[in-house]
């Protein structure tokens, strides 16, 4: 295991995985906030260099200080080389086992490997499979569109920290206190979208960007749904994105036939699977 540093090969490591998109989004997205002044530490650690078959993106080991929280414990992993990943991952100083983590990627292939490796660790490991989309870039006519929604009641803004409640109540994967200040965190750092109306107190839809670029938490309030506020969040997001040279993606549960529509109402096209696997060491009761 490596830990790249050098600004030439993070360079040169951000377009091999460009080259193996959509499978290699979450790590390359991870990437181009390394890159570009790595707001949250994350480390880019490879098997081997030049010849990368299994990237990893994760925050130093010293600062997963809280076995409880695997928002923080997160990891990013792409690989091109499932046995040689087995011997990646087995590597005490690429994942610390001994906590309860969340690995995501967007590879169904890697579920085996990492159900293996966590069952060897003493772990138990949960997946989450969702449905995954990109765009390519941005249009003329796209920005037509995000000028079409305009009213002296709503304003675009950004959220404000104290808003993280409202996004982390109605985030699937919130509603707990280490999710709390990862939403917090994000808002602080990242790039948030949320409409907003004269006499309301809290924003009626928002959407957040995370350390992996993606577009995520996307809410709209339901007294305010079918306006075509969230494609317009969603556009707006990513001309912002396209303009950084980031890559465009989100990503929707398989039954959630209503964020699948918007995603494609905002012009995103369904590339293949988002997963997150869940890992922690095993207790008497299930978490999941």
């Amino acid at each position: 295991m490596l830990i790249l540093t050098c600004s030439s090969k993070l360079a040169t490591l951000r377009r091999l995985l460009t080259n193996n998109f959509p499978e290699s989004l979450k790590v390359c997205g991870a990437l181009h906030h390394v890159i570009d002044q790595n707001p949250f530490g994350l480390q880019v650690l490879v098997d081997q260099w030049p010849a990368v078959t299994s990237v990893m993106c994760r925050p130093p080991m010293e600062e997963m200080t809280d076995p409880s929280d695997p928002y923080t414990n997160t990891y990013f992993l792409f690989s091109k080389d499932p046995q040689g990943l087995r011997q990646f991952l087995q590597d005490p100083q690429t994942v610390n086992w001994k906590q309860e983590l969340q690995i995501q990627g967007c590879q169904p292939s890697l579920t085996d490997v990492l159900q293996e490796v966590s069952s060897k660790h003493g772990s138990q490991m949960h997946t989450t499979s969702n449905l995954l989309y990109m765009r390519d870039g941005i249009e003329s006519e796209d920005l037509e569109k995000m000028n079409n929604i305009s009213s002296d009641e709503l304003q675009f803004t950004p959220l404000q920290t104290s808003e993280a409640t409202f996004v982390n109540d109605q985030w699937r994967f919130g509603r707990n206190e280490h999710s709390l200040n990862f939403v917090k965190r994000c808002i602080q750092t990242f790039p948030s979208i949320s409409v907003r109306k004269q006499g309301v107190d809290q924003p009626i839809a928002w959407s957040v960007t995370d350390h992996s670029v993606e577009i995520r938490m996307g809410y709209t309030q339901p007294s305010y749904r079918n306006l075509g506020l969230s494609s317009i969040i969603l556009l707006k997001f990513a001309d912002m994105v396209h303009n950084r040279g980031f890559p465009i993606y989100a990503h929707t549960a398989p039954d959630n036939e209503a964020g699948q529509g918007v995603l494609q109402k905002a012009g995103f096209q369904q590339r293949g699977r988002w997963l997150q696997w869940n890992i922690w060491p095993k207790s008497p009761k299930a978490k999941y």
